[in-house]
């Protein structure tokens, strides 16, 4: 059960940081459109840079428990 238990924080809080980020993301593109005053557009590239950035913040993520493994076997 303890299990459950930290798991169930890490996906309550991990979404709840996704879900406000989304949301100051969309909030910042459409001020910055607004802000134009034209219509929005988004070039292929500008959406693979996008989705590359994203892939390394994952990968960053990820290796949270990979980097603290590696200390506790220096120490």
């Amino acid at each position: 059960m303890n299990t459950m238990d930290w798991r169930m924080r890490a996906f309550l809080i991990g979404g709840m940081v996704g879900a406000i980020f989304g949301l100051a993301s969309a909030y910042i593109y459409v001020r910055s459109v607004e802000k134009r005053g034209a219509p929005p557009e988004l070039a292929p590239s500008d959406a693979v840079g996008l989705g590359l950035t994203a892939l390394g913040l994952l990968r960053q993520i990820a290796s949270i428990n990979e980097e603290e493994k590696a200390k506790k076997k220096t120490r």
